[in-house]
């Protein structure tokens, strides 16, 4: 049976006291919670995707978009999560594709009357109900390509109130996820560079806009396969930088660019993991001198120390131009399995990274096998900048 929860919608600062540490003011409307049902039956879900997720090659930055992983491919329905209005639907047709040619998905964006600033979308349905696929036959549609595919897009905007758990699709089939993505217009976050990040500026957790039941039910599966997030904020965070620090968004030096589609490999994630930032640090980037894996899924895991200059957390190198060795873990179960590579790191005062990867043996790492003393930069190391 689908899980719902009838309330009253108090006024909790539930997205405050959850710690997902969006900045949200508190003009114009509550903070809810606004949702009282599951976006699909809870027997369907596998598990939730955190905010701020990397998904490389083109996703090194952290990803604005959550959403459900299903446990089978079975069509599943997809609810409406509270008393909404459905603002646009969306079709998705790959008309030239080399593994999903002939396939369409749709997605319905609503908003909440009760708050306007906050609206949210699900993506790649299966199918849509009746009288929403009616709302596509006057969609405004455009073809576009990439470099392998080929696209045609066709939306329409509309105004269509419905009640908390409304069928509005099918979830499921051919993608066994369901995106679940909200924003908020009134949020802003603090990147040092903020000009080069202009996507996913506004997202925000969807989980603490449910009632408790239904909220927790989310978090306890908020994470990646079967490792759940457990360190605050549980839904997961968009703010990675850290002024002055190594931590955060870098750019390739001399270059002054915005991330996009043709430079995301240009730019670096020096993060606190996704799912488990209270253990490792991350490298992200598709950067060519560093992407070992042919597909450029490219994140590296490194288990915090705490003292010594060996995987200390990115947050603490010092600004002064130390150099810091950092050996990946080799069985990581989410990431690289990183054999014979390890990093140079730099922070120095003029703050700017330097950083380097070094190819050795299984046992040959400078991180362990060489006095700190003697390492040194090559002409390989690549600057960064903010």
């Amino acid at each position: 049976m689908p899980l719902r929860v009838r309330t009253a919608l108090t006024p909790i600062l539930i997205l405050l006291a959850f710690g997902c540490s969006d900045s949200v003011t508190s003009e114009s409307c509550e903070p809810g919670p606004y949702f009282t049902h599951l976006p699909v039956d809870g027997e369907a879900i596998r598990y939730f995707l955190v905010l701020g997720q990397f998904n490389p090659p083109g996703d090194v930055f952290p990803r604005g978009q959550t959403g459900l992983q299903l446990l089978s491919p079975a069509l599943t329905p997809a609810y409406a999560v509270g008393d909404v209005d459905v603002i646009h639907v969306e079709s998705t047709h790959w008309i030239a594709s080399p593994t999903r040619q002939g396939h369409t998905d749709y997605a319905v964006g609503f908003r909440i009357p009760e708050c306007p600033a906050i609206t949210g979308q699900y993506g790649h349905l299966a199918d849509l109900e009746p009288h929403l696929q009616a709302e596509l036959s006057g969609a405004q549609c455009e073809i576009y390509s990439t470099i392998d595919e080929t696209i045609e897009s066709c939306e329409t905007r509309l105004r269509i109130p419905v009640s908390a758990g409304t069928v509005l699709g099918q979830a499921g089939g051919t993608i066994t996820g369901l995106d679940f993505d909200l924003f908020d217009d009134r949020v802003t976050f603090d990147y040092v560079a903020a000009h080069r990040y202009p996507m996913a500026w506004r997202a925000i957790c969807p989980q603490p806009l449910f009632v408790p039941p239904l909220r927790d039910f989310l978090l306890e599966r908020t994470g990646r396969g079967e490792t759940v997030r457990t360190a605050e904020p549980r839904c997961g965070t968009m703010e990675i930088d850290l002024p002055g620090t190594a931590q955060g968004m870098w750019t390739e030096e001399g270059h002054d660019l915005v991330l996009g589609h043709t430079t995301y490999d240009r730019f670096f994630a020096l993060a606190p993991d996704d799912i488990r930032p209270d253990q490792f640090n991350i490298l992200v980037t598709a950067h060519p001198a560093f992407a070992v894996d042919p597909h450029g899924h490219v994140i590296f895991a490194f288990e915090y120390q705490p003292e010594g200059r060996l995987n200390r957390r990115f947050a603490d190198l010092p600004a002064d131009g130390t150099l810091f060795c950092y050996e990946p873990v080799r069985e990581h179960p989410d990431y690289f399995r990183a054999h014979g590579i390890s990093f140079l790191f730099a922070l120095g005062a003029d703050e700017r990274v330097t950083v380097e990867r070094r190819d050795h043996a299984w046992d040959g790492s400078p991180c362990t096998n060489e006095s700190p003393e003697t390492w040194a930069f090559s002409e390989a190391a690549v600057r960064l900048m903010r």
